[in-house]
């Protein structure tokens, strides 16, 4: 596959591989791709987890600000331990 990029993204291309974090052309592309597909999948979750919540919120499935709070509190201890 041959790839036509323009002149300030061959720029940027050029500037990673000479900073010696990637050999060609073929690893910087590689990476920005892998990059596209994590985003993506990202995107595609944070819609489910939007579409779950509208759901929740139009079938009365809500927490009180007080709940929010303490759900809030108990992830944020959780996440700093590292569970």
């Amino acid at each position: 596959m041959t790839v036509t990029l323009p002149a300030a993204l061959e720029t940027f291309v050029s500037q990673k591989i000479a900073s010696g974090l990637y050999r060609d052309a073929d690893e910087v592309v590689a990476e920005s791709l892998g990059l596209l597909r994590q985003e993506e999948r990202w995107k595609a979750a944070a819609s489910a987890k939007i579409d779950e919540g509208l759901r929740d919120l139009s079938e009365g499935r809500v927490l009180t600000e007080v709940e929010s709070r303490s759900q809030m509190a108990e992830f944020k201890t959780r996440w700093r331990a590292g569970a």
